[in-house]
């Protein structure tokens, strides 16, 4: 967030373009403040801001006390429809078909506010229903409108809506959070004519584009990039003349992730608010105090803030059972994760209380969230019988990152959603905005690139007042980082709870847990048919992630030798070229191989330090260890000499 912000006035001239500038003079209105009545269970405040003029002049008159203010709220959904404050077939939608009837806090101090036309920004926690806080009127606004009363088109007819009669647009930060608001709008907007169509990135945009041109688009939701290529296109004929509302979702991300010049551009092909009058609406989880200045000089002088987190309100992240398990080495993650999942599926026959486990495992690499996906879908009870079956049964195993297609993406975010227990490993693109249902269990592997980032993740369980729990996987090296980053919440050492993530694996004789065993062969056998690229790609992209984090370059070196030796399952660490290692300053590093290749008519020879070829590995992986028959009382194992190369961690 600071970062936008202090790239000068750029964030302040996008979002000021989002808002109508009256040409006569402002007129500051009176502070209105919400007073909780003691029949009213919805602490919150709801304030008109001041101009700062007048604000300067009330600070040397006498403070007076406000009056006492009748809550006139509207709890109930079926109430706008009695009211005629909201189209009936809306109404319909959400209280018949989505079961929705009485409205979260965010609903009941906004919608009626925002149905008057008046900007409004509006902090609230994600699920807490900001999605339809922010329709519902939107989707009225457009109702509203004569020239969209007869002859609506179908969706897949011939009618009057084009390309260029968008009336709202909303903007998200993330694909996965843009459809999710589709998806949402489409069931409000069901079987009232109203259009909505996406614009998002990816691999699909001439499709997305298609259905606007030929479909019409009265609402378009899309991500920054994407709305940008489209608007900005003159051969498009994407455009909004008529546009009535500008919806900016996560607001505080959208500008944390620096897409201040993408909105700054968008409202450039956007009707000068001044001329086209329109309705800005801001939803956001955190509301900084660099965001309100920002805010305060964009907005129309009588905007609205509503602030549903009260400032005694304790927040998710220091309510949430959270625990930190250090591992022995980075090799020990996966199995730690496999028995997490086992010993609360054996808690869950004993207790048919508990909810079926349901699962985010957060990676901070893209590379890192396909292997984790690929080898906990090859795992086997057995993994030398094909038909010995998983390990966790039928549950469910997803995997959603930026490299993945949108289709790809949607379908896992879909089936996640829909699923009783599953397991979704992902990046941050699911950090924020999205709502997954019954999630039981955020965990994260390695300490997170950002403060933020582990609050953000976490965030996705203990929803609509279920509860959760929060794990988090580090080695030794990460500690000091992670510690302080996030030493301030309540975050208890759970290292003696998992017997997998203390175990040495660079220990040529060591006695074990039959169950242990088991675990470690388990991931041992599904390691062994993943492709070498794979696992390669993880290497490498472990040396980005950790070198910003480990206090000693060749304390990272030995760990991820250990992983690619123990882990993965290569005979030797993967080679690393020379200008990647020298850009990160490894190149001298103990323990580092470097590759550099030489070629003939044939291609690469391979590594010219070593003679070997350094960039192909055995699927196989050159097993460094295997497990025998299980035993009661415990288990040793034994494994092969390691490569000379290779130094011990």
């Amino acid at each position: 967030m600071l970062g936008a912000i202090r790239r000068g006035p750029v964030a302040a001239r996008a979002l000021r373009a989002c808002n109508p500038r009256p040409i006569q003079s402002r007129v500051s209105p009176s502070l209105v403040i919400w007073e909780r009545p003691s029949s009213t269970v919805f602490p919150a405040i709801v304030r008109s801001f001041q101009h700062p003029a007048t604000l300067r002049n009330a600070a040397s008159a006498p403070s007076l006390s406000p009056e006492p203010v009748e809550d006139s709220r509207i709890t109930q959904f079926q109430e706008l429809a009695t009211r005629q404050l909201v189209n009936p077939k809306i109404i319909q939608n959400i209280t018949k078909k989505m079961n929705i009837n009485t409205m979260t806090e965010v609903q009941s101090l906004t919608i009626h506010e925002t149905l008057e036309g008046d900007d409004l920004l509006a902090q609230a926690k994600t699920g807490t229903g900001k999605t339809i806080a922010f329709l519902i009127p939107v989707l009225q606004s457009i109702l509203r409108d004569p020239s969209l009363s007869q002859n609506r088109a179908s969706r897949y007819g011939h009618g009057r809506s084009t390309a260029a009669d968008i009336r709202a647009i909303i903007i998200s930060p993330t694909r996965e959070l843009a459809e999710q608001i589709a998806v949402e709008t489409e069931k409000l907007a069901a079987s009232t004519g109203v259009i909505v169509q996406t614009a998002v990135g990816g691999t699909r945009k001439r499709e997305g584009l298609y259905r606007i041109q030929h479909q019409g688009c009265h609402v378009l939701v899309g991500t920054p990039g994407r709305l940008k290529d489209i608007l900005s296109d003159p051969t498009s004929g994407v455009k909004a003349p008529k546009l009535t509302a500008l919806v900016l979702d996560e607001a505080d991300r959208l500008l944390d992730d620096g897409f201040a010049p993408e909105i700054e551009a968008i409202q450039s092909y956007l009707p000068d608010p001044e001329k086209v009058d329109r309705q800005t609406l801001m939803f956001s989880a955190t509301v900084p105090h660099e965001v309100m200045k920002v805010v305060r000089h964009t907005m129309k002088p009588n905007y609205k803030f509503v602030k549903t987190v009260s400032d005694n309100e304790v927040p998710t992240h220091l309510t949430v059972p959270q625990n930190a398990v250090m591992l022995h080495g980075l090799e020990n993650a996966f199995p730690a994760i496999l028995e997490l999942v086992k010993d609360y599926n054996k808690k869950g026959r004993e207790d048919s209380s508990l909810r079926p486990f349901k699962a985010i495992v957060y990676f901070n690499s893209t590379a890192e969230v396909s292997l984790a996906s690929e080898v906990f879908q090859s795992l086997l009870n057995d993994p030398e019988d094909p038909r010995s079956g998983h390990p966790l049964g039928r549950m469910l195993m997803l995997e959603i990152h930026s490299r993945l297609t949108q289709g790809a993406r949607t379908r896992s975010s879909d089936m996640f959603r829909k699923s009783r227990s599953a397991i979704l490993f992902s990046s941050d693109v699911t950090a924020r905005g999205m709502d997954f249902p019954d999630v039981t269990h955020v965990i994260q592997v390695g300490s997170p690139r950002q403060r933020e980032s582990y609050i953000h993740r976490l965030g996705r369980t203990a929803r609509a007042n279920k509860t959760g729990e929060g794990w988090i996987f580090l080695h030794q090296g990460e500690f000091d980082d992670f510690r302080q980053k996030l030493g301030d919440l309540p975050i208890s050492e759970s290292a003696a709870s998992l017997q997998t993530a203390s175990v040495n694996m660079s220990i040529l004789n060591q006695e074990v847990s039959a169950s242990t065993a088991k675990t470690l062969t388990q991931i041992q056998g599904a390691m062994k048919v993943v492709p070498a690229k794979t696992k390669s790609s993880a290497f490498d992209s472990l040396i980005n992630v950790l070198s910003g984090v480990f206090g000693r370059k060749s304390d990272m070196i030995r760990a991820l030798n250990n992983l690619a030796v123990f882990g993965y399952g290569f005979k030797e660490p993967p080679s690393l070229k020379r200008d990647f290692a020298r850009r990160l300053g490894l190149e001298r590093t103990p323990g580092v191989r470097i590759s550099e290749p030489r070629f003939d008519n044939n291609g690469p020879l391979g590594d010219f330090r070593s003679g070997r070829s350094s960039n192909r590995f055995d699927n196989n992986g050159g097993s460094r260890y295997k497990f025998g028959d299980e035993r009661p009382s415990g288990y040793s194992y034994n494994r092969q000499r390691r490569s000379r190369n290779f130094q011990r961690y």
